[in-house]
C-alpha cells in the first residue's frame, strides 16, 4: 500500500507541478522486484503483442508506443503487483483512483468496467502482456473512436466536473 500511496502522490505532482512522467516512473517500480511467474513471460497470449503492429499503417509511432507504454505500466503496477494482495474489485477501485485526480470528470469514475475486465483477463491468462495490449486498444477506442461515434451532448455530460 505504500508503494500505492507513493503513486497517489506522484499523481498530484504531476497535475500541480506538470510533472507527468514521475507517475509513469512509479508504476514501473514493481518491475524491479516482481517475480517473473507474475508477468506471465511463458504464457502464449503474450503473442497478441503482434496484434499492435496493425496499428502502424493508421496512427503515428509515438502515439502507439505512447499508449501502450502507458498501458503496460498500468497493468504492471495495478494487476502485477496490487493483485498479488487485493481482489480485482478493489484494485479496479484503486484504478479510479489516480485518474478522478488527473481528470477530475465523470468519465474518471467509468475506467472502473475496463478495470474490470482488464484484471480478469490477467487472472485468466496469467499474461501482463495480453492484458496491456487490451488495455492499449481499450485508450485508442476511447481516445479515437468513441468521440467519432458518441454524440457530442454525452462526452459534454461525461467530461461535468466532478471536483
Amino acid at each position: 500500500m505504500k508503494l500505492y500511496l507513493l503513486l497517489i502522490l506522484s499523481v498530484f505532482t504531476a497535475k500541480f507541478f506538470n510533472l507527468y512522467l514521475l507517475p509513469f516512473f512509479i508504476l514501473l517500480i514493481p518491475l524491479t522486484f516482481l517475480e517473473k511467474d507474475r508477468l506471465g513471460l511463458n504464457s502464449i497470449w503474450n503473442l497478441s503483442a503482434v496484434s499492435v503492429l496493425i496499428l502502424i499503417p493508421f496512427f503515428d509511432i509515438n502515439y502507439i508506443s505512447s499508449i501502450f507504454l502507458t498501458a503496460f505500466a498500468e497493468e504492471l503496477f495495478f494487476r502485477g503487483y496490487l493483485m498479488k494482495f487485493y481482489s480485482n474489485l478493489v484494485v479496479s477501485i484503486l484504478f479510479v483512483i489516480p485518474h478522478l485526480i488527473l481528470y477530475t470528470d465523470l468519465h474518471s469514475f467509468l475506467t472502473f468496467f475496463p478495470s474490470l475486465l482488464f484484471g480478469h483477463l490477467y487472472l485468466k491468462t496469467g499474461s501482463l502482456v495480453f492484458s496491456s495490449v487490451i488495455h492499449g486498444f481499450s485508450n485508442i477506442i476511447y481516445d479515437k473512436l468513441l468521440p467519432v461515434l458518441i454524440p457530442e451532448e454525452i462526452i459534454y455530460l461525461l467530461n461535468f466536473p466532478v471536483g
